[in-house]
């Protein structure tokens, strides 16, 4: 039943409609459909998440310091300004890392030929049912989720930029795995199935106008083809700018409200800041008020979750300010090792050019560089696509050595 569930939290990981209405209840609206599949796999994991933690892997050694992360936050709840707030929040970081962990273990031995397919497949859907929406928008039909504007590509989100925060990490495990010698050992039809999801997912998050997705997307593709520096490449890439072009000039008339709010974003966002004419000043006020919440508890911050409420009527938008604002020094610190603890995962380079799942890694980092610099502007350490890609990057390494292992057994039988 466990890798039943597994699987369903996974597929249904695009939907972030929550149980009950945003801000009526404490948990109910915090959790969604998957979440709710998520439990089920914990509960019958609960014997595999005792052998990852207790276990001396260094697979696992990033688990058991996000768990000392969760611990940082947790600890000093009793300065936090909202308990209940700081609570919720360190138990969400506990369900998914738990969950990403579970991921681990249930598809490191079938990470080509289960996981990958799952998270392409999973792609695919979120895609299709966003175009169903945003079509069935304009022809009248009815929406299988609902909107909160015309127009907002959405598919089972709450919000559009959480749709684009999520292609963003899926594009960043799925370009790699086109661009790497990986590729070549996937089956013919998930070949097919990859371009498929990588072609959807370009398109898709092209329609959210989450402006911090297109700022990752935008840097991770040029520190890529500064790392491929090949004509191929280049020429894809250009490509890929040409269609997306091809699909701008025409939005209007496909899809005018989409349109409309697309270039909405960019001129708000984008081109009021270069010009000077814009007079939105929420990112100013949002992150100068994480300042003074850090200059006012530098040790603990606010309390994680608690920031909103006491210092503003949103949340802090970066990963980076609101740990400081709102974890303060510790968890900042806890924070910056559990991320280097993360990044260790893909020292492998020296194998890349004899190590298939080596050279994913190494392709990926370019992606995962993208992901930074967007995670300066949203906060992914509660994103469950996060916590996806985490155990897939551990699941990588873990190939990675076991493919490394056998080059050397069969060297050694020849010898």
């Amino acid at each position: 039943m466990k890798k039943i569930f597994i699987f369903i939290f996974v597929f249904l990981s695009f939907i972030t409609q929550t149980i009950a209405e945003p801000g009526t209840h404490p948990i109910f609206s915090r959790l969604t459909i998957s979440d709710f599949f998520g439990a089920l796999a914990l509960l019958f994991g609960i014997k595999t998440l005792i052998q990852g933690f207790t276990s001396s892997s260094s697979f696992t050694k990033v688990y058991q310091i996000g768990l000392m992360l969760i611990v940082a936050i947790f600890l000093p709840i009793v300065f936090s300004l909202d308990i209940q707030s700081t609570l919720i929040e360190s138990l969400i970081l506990l369900f998914l890392l738990l969950l990403s962990l579970l991921i681990f273990q249930h598809y490191k031995d079938r990470f080509l030929n289960q996981l990958i397919p799952l998270i392409m497949y999973t792609v695919i859907a979120a895609a299709v049912l966003g175009f169903y929406d945003l079509g069935a928008s304009v022809v009248g039909l009815p929406r299988l989720f609902p909107a909160r504007t015309d127009g907002e590509a959405l598919s089972g989100f709450r919000n559009a930029g959480q749709a684009g925060a999520y292609f963003l990490v899926m594009l960043t495990i799925l370009i790699p795995l086109k661009y790497s010698t990986l590729s070549k050992s996937l089956s013919p039809i998930n070949k097919k199935v990859l371009n498929i999801s990588l072609l959807l997912s370009l398109i898709f998050i092209f329609l959210t106008g989450k402006i911090a997705a297109y700022v990752g997307l935008l840097f991770g593709v040029l520190f890529f083809l500064i790392y491929k520096r090949n004509f191929k490449t280049i020429f894809t890439a250009i490509i890929s700018v040409l269609l997306l072009s091809v699909l701008w000039v025409n939005l209007e008339t496909l899809m005018p409200d989409t349109y409309n709010r697309v270039s909405g974003k960019y001129e708000s966002r984008i081109e009021g800041n270069i010009n000077g004419s814009n007079d939105n000043d929420f990112i100013e006020k949002n992150f100068g008020a994480a300042f003074q919440a850090f200059e006012d508890r530098p040790l603990t911050g606010t309390g994680m979750g608690a920031f909103y409420g006491n210092y503003a009527r949103h949340e802090v938008h970066s990963t980076y300010l609101k740990m400081l604002g709102e974890t303060g020094l510790l968890g900042s610190f806890g924070y910056l090792l559990f991320i280097l603890a993360f990044l260790s995962l893909f020292r492998m380079k020296k194998f890349k050019k004899i190590n298939p799942y080596s050279d994913y890694l190494a392709t990926m980092v370019p992606f995962l560089l993208g992901c930074f610099v967007s995670w300066a502007y949203t906060y992914h350490l509660r994103k469950r696509e996060f916590w996806i890609l985490l155990s897939l990057v551990v699941i990588v390494n873990y190939c990675a050595k076991q493919y490394q292992k056998t080059l050397y057994q069969r060297k050694n039988a020849i010898e």
